[in-house]
């Protein structure tokens, strides 16, 4: 049901972007403030469940195609891919010692969003002001690593959210412009991993690992700063 909501917009997109002359494909870089990572979405304990850990400062790449579809009305496809590590410790008693064993959290997010544009009247052949918004898709990828031991995605569904954005490109050439914009968005990622190994060894000693499936949920409940550069024909 999910792909079929995705499916009838993103044709109708398609053929706008294809039929008319005005057109931009945009480079981005993209800078997400903070998100929220929930590391025991399916624990019994309920208290376990609601804890979670801002994350701050993730990094992601974009691409996308618009197109004009009437004046002052712009519809577009974009692509893009979020990345963030956390190192972590894992903290166990070996020996009569406490050691801390590394940990590091790799976050991977995939994200395609069709969107609608206006472009406010008061703008300018240099000077665009724009506003918008659409639907997205949102796919993880996580893995957690203790030392070598590398956890396996078991689940990973695709999930569907909103978005609404505002932002100004500069045409500092014929073809060439420069672009700046903020999107605001709250999608909820989930992933289902486990450890296919249960044991580690760490300096000589032999340590189990909870092989039990593990649900990680992310939910990017801030704002996304853009900076692209676009090529219009």
């Amino acid at each position: 049901m999910r792909v079929k909501v995705l499916i009838l917009p993103l044709l109708l997109i398609s053929d706008v972007l294809l039929s008319q002359p005005k057109k931009m494909i945009g480079l981005n870089l993209n800078y997400v403030l903070s998100a929220f990572v929930y590391p025991n979405v399916i624990s019994s304990d309920r208290g376990l469940r609601e804890i979670s850990n801002e994350v701050n400062s993730w990094v992601g790449f974009s691409a996308d195609f618009r197109g004009e579809f009437a004046e002052g009305y712009l519809a577009g496809l974009s692509f893009e891919i979020v990345n963030k590590k956390v190192p972590d410790a894992l903290i166990r008693r070996i020996s009569g010692q406490t050691v801390r064993i590394p940990v590091e959290d790799r976050y991977t997010i995939y994200i395609v969003e069709l969107s609608v544009f206006f472009v406010a009247p008061f703008s300018s052949q240099k000077l665009n002001v724009y506003i918008g918004g659409g639907i997205g898709a949102y796919k993880g990828k996580f893995e957690k690593s203790i030392l070598n031991a590398k956890s396996e995605i078991q689940r990973s569904p695709i999930n569907i959210g909103i978005h609404v954005m505002s932002g100004l490109q500069y045409n500092f050439a014929k073809n060439l412009s420069l672009r700046g914009e903020l999107k605001f968005r709250d999608p909820i990622v989930e992933v289902e991993s486990r450890f296919k190994n249960a044991q580690i060894e760490y300096s000589g000693y032999i340590l189990q690992i909870d092989p039990t499936p593990f649900r990680t949920r992310v939910n990017f409940d801030t704002m996304t700063f853009m900076l692209g550069l676009v090529f219009s024909f």
